[in-house]
Formats: structure tokens, C-alpha cells, sequence
């Protein structure tokens, strides 16, 4: 009987071993790969958060904006500097109505043709979803179920919704302001600025009263500014 028990006792300890074995060597795993469970989580959070349509934060919009603003406008300064130079021999006058005709036709239209590339090709083309500004802030223009805006709702939004309606908030108002002026000789420049900051600052409380943080321009585009997936 003392044999056949000294016998059980030792099958059942070398059993067990095993089982500890294979116990320990998970536990290593998981420490080895706890480092990267962080990341890998952040990732995954980030990705279904964005697919989910998770609003973009008024504070990444604002930021997005002051980018976008600064270097649109340097954009659409570019051929219109080309034109004062050889015009005036001063590349700062910027002022269209100060420009003989066709002078100003020209400068407005190649500044209105490379904001157009700035605002639309490059977040269609180039970033989907993103200007330049919006792709260093982590935030995406999609249309407003979650899916890819496309060509119309991205120029309803960019040219009717901002440069047209709103009409402060980005550089590219200013110039169509003042190639009205030179056609109609009426000055649009100031009436038409005090509109749009109006217009603005409804725009502006419509994305901090609303949950979705959707504004005048998302309404009119029928698009929605979320969080982008985090790149790789």
C-alpha cells in the first residue's frame, strides 16, 4: 500500500510540473508583451473611434484653422505677388483694385485657382479628408454618415459654405471681394466682410453649443470634421 501510494504521489508531482512549466512561460509572455499592449490599445482605440465618427475637439478645429488660415493665404499671395512685381516692382500690394485691368483679373484668379488647390484638391487628392492643417491636428473632413467626402460636398463645404457665405475665414474671401469690385466698380470689399463676420460668429456658436461640433459650412457640405486613425 505505502509503495503504491509513494508511487501516486510521485506521478502526480511530475504532472504538475508540466502544468507549472506552461504557467510560468504565459506569464513571460505577457510581460514581454505588456510594453506593447499600450500602444497596440492607443491604435485600436484610435481607429474605431475614428470609424465610430467621434467628433473633432473645438480645440484641434481651432488650431486646424489658425494653420490653415496662415498658409492658405500664403498660397494665394504667391501669384498675386508675381503680378504686383512686375506691375508695381512691390510685391506686398496685395490689393487687387489697386491693379490696372486686366492686372487684377489675372492675380484674382490665379490666387483663387491656387487657394482652390490648397483647400480642395489637397484634402481629395492628396490627404483624403485632410488640409494640411487638419492633417497635423489628427482631425479628417468626412461627409456626414462617417464616409469619404468626395468632390461635390467637399466644394459645397470649402467654396459656398466658407469662401462664399462665411466669407472672413479664409483668405481667398477677400480676393472674389475685390474682383467684384474691380467688375462692378461698387466697393463689396467692407459690406460684404461685415456679413461674413456676422455669418461667422453663428458658425462659430453652432460648433460650441452642438455635441457634434458641426458648423454653418459641415451643414451646407453635408460633411462632419471627426477624429483621423492615428498613422502608422
Amino acid at each position: 500500500m505505502s509503495s503504491k501510494k509513494h508511487r501516486k504521489r510521485k506521478h502526480t508531482a511530475h504532472s504538475a510540473q508540466p502544468a507549472e512549466a506552461a504557467l510560468a512561460t504565459a506569464g513571460e509572455s505577457a510581460a514581454t508583451g505588456s510594453a506593447k499592449t499600450p500602444h497596440k490599445v492607443a491604435n485600436a482605440v484610435d481607429r474605431v473611434s475614428a470609424r465610430a465618427g467621434v467628433p473633432a475637439s473645438v480645440a484641434r478645429r481651432f488650431f486646424a484653422y489658425l494653420i490653415d488660415w496662415y498658409v492658405g493665404a500664403l498660397c494665394s499671395a504667391v501669384p498675386i505677388s508675381i503680378v504686383s512685381a512686375q506691375i508695381t516692382g512691390d510685391i506686398t500690394n496685395q490689393y487687387l483694385v489697386d491693379f490696372p485691368v486686366p492686372w487684377g483679373y489675372i492675380a484674382g484668379a490665379g490666387a483663387l485657382l491656387f487657394a482652390a488647390f490648397y483647400y480642395i484638391a489637397v484634402p481629395l487628392v492628396i490627404w483624403p479628408g485632410q488640409t494640411p492643417g487638419k492633417r497635423l491636428c489628427g482631425i479628417q473632413i468626412t461627409l456626414a454618415d462617417g464616409s469619404p467626402v468626395d468632390l461635390p460636398h467637399l466644394a459645397l463645404r470649402q467654396i459656398v459654405g466658407i469662401t462664399v457665405i462665411e466669407g472672413v475665414i479664409a483668405n481667398a474671401s477677400g480676393i472674389w471681394h475685390q474682383m467684384l469690385t474691380i467688375a462692378t466698380g461698387i466697393n463689396f470689399v467692407h459690406p460684404l466682410m461685415y456679413v461674413g463676420f456676422a455669418i461667422t460668429l453663428v458658425s462659430c456658436a453652432m460648433i460650441l453649443i452642438r455635441k457634434d461640433h458641426r458648423c454653418l459650412h459641415d451643414f451646407i457640405g453635408g460633411t462632419k470634421v471627426c477624429a483621423a486613425p492615428k498613422r502608422d
